[in-house]
């Protein structure tokens, strides 16, 4: 469950991020996450506290609920 999360926060990390046209390097440089850090979260192979999501949701302008969406709408 916690390994599905995480794909999902980082797939709509990086798609928010591509309609944004943000390059990584941007996102890294107004979140203050290091690039590889944030590589880590898109490929959903690192696990990202509430601070940093709310942080990089504000970097690329999105709802930090809206980054966990697909996952919220899957039945308990």
């Amino acid at each position: 469950m916690l390994r599905e999360l995480r794909r999902t926060i980082g797939q709509n990390i990086h798609t928010a991020r591509l309609k944004h046209k943000m390059p990584l390097k941007k996102l890294a440089r107004v979140s203050g996450d290091p690039e590889e850090k944030l590589d880590q979260y898109e490929l959903g192979k690192s696990e990202i506290s509430l601070h940093e999501l709310v942080r990089i949701a504000c970097a690329i302008d999105a709802n930090p609920l809206s980054l966990m969406e697909s996952f919220s709408k899957q039945p308990l």
